[in-house]
């Protein structure tokens, strides 16, 4: 581990290692697996409580690993760069927003 990196930082610099796409499309491509997850668990059909519960998921990690960044900015940097924290959490919560808004289109249509 470098000097004065955290765990956390390193974990994100091994990751990015093996994982080859860039930062900001790992955020999309957490929410996309929490949405395909909510697809799966909702079966064909269109309940609402799977795709809460995959934006609720996404936001809590999305805050926790922006916490983290954060905590990791002060103490390297001295400032926290915001904007690029809630870009990423923005990133992070994108993709399970749109799977409810379509739920959510698809139940009004249905009632019509």
């Amino acid at each position: 581990m470098e000097q004065g990196t955290s765990d956390y930082q390193s974990l994100k610099i091994l990751l990015a290692e093996y994982v080859p796409i860039d930062r900001d499309l790992l955020h999309i491509a957490i929410g996309l697996v929490l949405t395909m997850i909510a697809v799966v668990m909702a079966r064909r059909s269109v309940h609402l409580k799977p795709f809460l519960g995959a934006l609720a998921i996404a936001c809590l990690l999305g805050a926790a690993m922006e916490i983290l960044d954060m905590r990791d900015d002060i103490q390297s940097l001295g400032a926290w760069r915001w904007r690029a924290s809630a870009m990423d959490f923005i990133r992070t919560i994108f993709v399970p927003v749109i799977g409810l808004f379509i739920v959510i289109l698809i139940r009004r249509n249905r009632s019509l």
